[in-house]
């Protein structure tokens, strides 16, 4: 027979009232990033997404931390960890925090691929996350129409939704899509180069997504690409003040059922992304980041 617990004294009132949900879709404010070593942080979701920048790295060596694997190297002469976070949402919010804490780099990049919910973007162009967003976070109503709001955050504060892309970072990716070359889109008819430009990018846990979600994450939050990872992985950045940047590129069509299509489309995805991630450290190599 079980028996209420006891205590020396009777427990006070609580103290703190419910949360107060604040409807909207809040964006981050820029906070100035905190004390870091000079290398670059690269994740991705599956190995497929880093396998290239791994391929870059000179002076290759492999390590472990807390058991979780990583590369770490140099790219014209620049520092460089590289590690998969596996995937979804919590997958990459642990293995970010936990190599920032490690590593405390001057910035993290996500690259990899994602669906193309809008539909100029091909197979294989690289979207720079000017925004990455999280569209899952709020009360999905009839629909399928999702009201966002801010909910508590660890400071007391409402969480973002949208975080927009470092500066300092943008600013390089501008430099580097001027001399980036893609590779051609050789198995599409008619064969064509693909793109690399700043966009939106959206994150959610969902692999398949119903046209209602589609229509209604674009109406709200008109995103370029969506996928699973860097919303979850830029809020990491805000809180532990890191500069974040997400490089995807277009795999499948955003749909209900991707998975054969992804499997198509994904590796030459894949490869964009990360060669233009390369391409995007390389360009950071030339300019040493300034001591915050």
């Amino acid at each position: 027979m079980q028996t209420a617990p006891t205590f020396p004294m009777s427990p006070p009132q609580l103290r703190h009232a419910p949360p107060t949900i604040v409807a909207g879709i809040p964006v981050a404010r820029h906070r100035p990033p905190r004390p870091a070593k000079n290398l670059t942080v690269v994740l991705g979701a599956i190995p497929q997404e880093t396998e290239l920048v791994e391929w870059s790295l000179a002076g290759k060596r492999r390590g472990e931390f807390a058991g979780f694997p990583y590369a770490d190297g140099r790219i014209d002469g620049r520092r460089v960890v590289v590690a998969v976070t596996g995937i979804g949402k919590t997958n990459a919010t642990m293995i970010a925090a936990l190599f920032i804490e490690k590593f405390r780099p001057h910035e993290v990049i996500m690259c990899g691929t994602a669906s193309r919910i809008d539909s100029t973007v091909r197979n294989g162009d690289v979207i720079v996350g000017e925004v990455t967003c999280n569209h899952d976070m709020g009360s999905l109503g009839p629909g399928f129409a999702m009201e966002y709001f801010g909910s508590e955050g660890p400071l007391g504060d409402h969480s973002p939704i949208v975080f927009p892309g470092d500066r300092r970072l943008l600013a390089a990716a501008r430099r580097a899509i001027r001399t980036h070359v893609p590779e051609s889109a050789a198995h599409h008819t008619p064969t064509y180069v693909p793109t690399v430009r700043l966009g939106r990018i959206t994150s959610g846990d969902q692999f398949g997504i119903t046209p209602e979600r589609i229509a209604d994450i674009q109406r709200q939050l008109k995103p370029n690409l969506m996928e699973m990872e860097s919303g979850s992985v830029a809020e990491v950045c805000f809180y532990l003040r890191t500069p974040f940047l997400c490089i995807r590129s277009g795999s499948n069509r955003t749909q209900p059922s991707p998975d054969n299509d992804y499997r198509t489309l994904s590796p030459f995805a894949a490869r964009q992304a990360a060669l233009f991630t390369v391409s995007l450290v390389r360009e950071l190599a030339k300019r040493p980041a300034r001591k915050p």
